[in-house]
């Protein structure tokens, strides 16, 4: 532990955006995610915050992230509270605020939060002295899933250094997507690449890293990496006037289209997979790394609380 001590010094306190990290402490966070990892698949348990309570605060359904999380923390040795929104004081009209702000009154010492608005920023400024990671908010940001997406990346690949990586699907309403740019632009990659339905691709026309290619056939030409999203139904301030039929014969990623791509390109989901914009076969294909994605899920949520949890 004492390398991992040497640096937690130079990081931030809370973790509400890939922006906060530099290259060095992505690299070093993944690294350290690695060492709780066993070759059997499982996960080290190491008794390391049993003072330290965690409370994961979800205003929205999760399934991967706050399972990781509360697993996460329970390999550490930390007390978890998994707060249910639904049957919480929310529902009689209290504000996200005075809810975190109780939690932080019982001794609660870190709060991973997934909520619909942007409140993150503005919670961490109002009780300083709560730890504070973000665990989704809204459409704008998920930086602990990108940091599962780069290390997925690096461990297939080596490295993220001279790849041609493709995210296709839902990209307006994608926090994973913006996360994962936050996080790539420290990288030497070859080339990004967006492709999507002109209705969800509106910020990545002209993006201000990458290009964006309408094609998905064009799009997936000599891809070490592709990125499916799937369509964020629960983001969408009208009735979405879509086929989806049309819709899976242009963007859905196939057997087929997957050979566009070179022959051991990784193909990458954050979940939930609707078999929309994925085919069934894809999933479950050796290039497939979506389960690995899951599992690696655990690692780095371990690494990333251990160092929060240390600040």
């Amino acid at each position: 532990m004492s390398r991992w001590m040497q640096f937690l010094s130079i990081m931030n306190r809370n973790l509400l955006s890939l922006n906060d990290l530099s290259k060095k402490e992505i690299l070093e966070l993944i690294e350290f995610a690695k060492n709780f990892k066993l070759e059997d698949g499982s996960f080290r348990k190491e008794n390391l915050f049993p003072d330290k309570t965690v409370a994961n605060v979800f205003c929205e359904p999760s399934t991967r992230t706050k399972s990781s999380f509360e697993i996460a923390a329970k390999n550490l040795g930390c007390s978890v509270i998994g707060f249910d929104i639904s049957n919480s004081s929310v529902e009689k009209g209290e504000s996200i605020y005075e809810t975190v702000d109780a939690l932080s009154l019982m001794g609660v010492d870190l709060c991973v939060l997934r909520h619909p608005e942007s409140v993150i920023r503005d919670l961490s400024e109002y009780l300083p002295e709560m730890v504070f990671i973000n665990g989704g908010e809204g459409s704008i940001s998920h930086p602990t899933q990108a940091l599962i997406d780069l290390m997925t990346i690096i461990e297939n690949k080596g490295s993220i250094d001279d790849l041609n990586i493709v995210i296709v699907g839902d990209l307006d309403h994608s926090r994973v997507t913006s996360s994962f740019v936050e996080g790539i632009s420290n990288f030497s990659f070859n080339s990004l690449t967006f492709c999507g339905h002109p209705s969800m691709s509106t910020k990545y026309i002209n993006p201000v890293l990458g290009r964006f290619e309408p094609d998905l056939d064009v799009a997936l030409h000599d891809a070490d990496v592709i990125m499916t999203l799937r369509i964020q139904y629960e983001r969408f301030e009208e009735t979405l006037n879509l086929d989806l039929e049309e819709y899976k014969q242009a963007y859905e990623l196939t057997s087929e289209r997957l050979e566009q791509a070179k022959g051991d390109a990784i193909v990458m989901h954050p979940g939930p997979v609707n078999y929309i914009e994925i085919s069934e076969s894809v999933y479950q294909c050796d290039q497939s790394v979506i389960r690995t994605q899951i599992s690696n899920g655990v690692a780095i949520r371990m690494a990333v609380l251990s160092r929060f949890l240390s600040s």
